[in-house]
């Protein structure tokens, strides 16, 4: 190739070069600017940037599974009164299209869940919620049984979700009624409610164990549960929620059988002889009716709790399965157990 040629050819070299670069710059700008709006379209979508999440649940069985959830529940039929309450508490009782099995004793949100639209007091059929098209099942984990509402995949397989309380399993604990509130706040994007209901609850928790801490001695405390029939059952540590309370607030809770839930005879409790007792019963809501039966029992005039009128009534949901008033029964077992902390004898 002769001079003129290499010329040539460097200056087309060098003009490609420039036009390159030309080009491709305000590329690269554009794509910059295009991941900007992108990342302030999806922090202005709200919902759509959350979803879709999954989750892992758990049967009644224990058996993990994931569910996801793709997109915000609109219409949600919820199987128990715990999980309503959760519906009202963090704002999405509009969502709730059928309500069924109404299992609690007490509750704070009882008006409003009146009036939620009811199926049925007890287990409704598959059809009754399939009729509402549910886009999520937001439920107690011991509906999902044949003779309820069937099994999970049945609901998965219809393109339904579902949510179940993995505290209504065995191994109940506190840590396990406060995962169920964060999967609550995953699911439904509620987590600024759902975190601060957390630390209010936490932070008075935490208080009690502080003053547990100095607690020079450890009253025996015997829980005892009743679904109206003469004698009282016991429930061992992994299946209630108020054994950690009562240890939390400084008092022994009393453990009877490492086996699940099983009845005492009067012989036993006698032999227990706690320091104080804390009775509860399925769906009664008389108090002073429940304490006055177990004080007027003469078959255990000589237990140390009964001589000394050392009886608390704790609401059987609280209790066992835990609710929204958590912090309030740690408190309240506080008191019973150490009243002294509390200005009392």
């Amino acid at each position: 190739m002769n001079k003129i040629g290499v010329l040539i050819l460097a200056i087309m070299t060098l003009l490609c070069s420039a036009c390159n670069q030309t080009v491709s710059e305000p590329t690269k700008g554009i794509k910059k600017s295009t991941e900007a709006q992108t990342k302030v379209a999806q922090s202005e979508g709200g919902s759509e940037v959350h979803y879709p999440v999954s989750l892992k649940i758990y049967t009644d069985e224990g058996k993990e599974m994931t569910q996801t959830i793709e997109r915000e529940p609109k219409k949600v039929v919820v199987i128990g009164s715990a999980m309503a309450e959760f519906m009202i508490e963090f704002g999405q009782k509009e969502k709730v299209v059928g309500l069924g099995y109404l299992d609690q004793s007490f509750s704070k949100h009882a008006d409003q869940i009146s009036q939620l639209p009811l199926l049925t007091k007890l287990w409704p059929s598959k059809e009754s919620v399939l009729a509402l098209q549910p886009d999520l099942i937001y439920a107690v984990s011991y509906a999902f049984k044949e003779n309820r509402l069937g099994d999970i995949a049945f609901w998965n397989e219809r393109g339904i979700p579902v949510v179940t309380a993995g505290n209504f399993n065995m191994g109940i604990t506190v840590e396990s009624y406060f995962q169920d509130i964060r999967s609550f706040g995953l699911v439904f994007h509620t987590e600024d409610k759902t975190d601060e209901f957390l630390k209010e609850q936490t932070a008075r928790m935490d208080k009690i164990k502080k003053l547990a801490a100095t607690a020079t001695e450890k009253p025996k405390v015997l829980l005892m549960a009743n679904a109206g029939r003469e004698n009282y059952d016991y429930y061992p540590p992994d299946w209630c929620m108020i054994d950690e309370m009562i240890e939390g607030a400084g008092g022994e809770y009393l453990q009877m059988t490492k086996e699940g839930y099983v009845e005492m005879s009067m012989e036993a409790i006698i032999a227990a002889n706690p320091d104080k007792i804390i009775v509860t019963q399925f769906q009664e809501n008389d108090s002073e009716a429940v304490k006055n039966k177990l004080l007027t029992n003469e078959r255990l005039k000589n237990v140390q709790a009964i001589k000394t009128g050392n009886v608390m009534v704790a609401d059987y949901t609280n209790a066992i399965r835990g609710s929204l008033q958590l912090a309030d029964l740690y408190e309240e077992v506080a008191a019973f157990i150490h009243p002294e902390w509390f200005g009392g004898q």
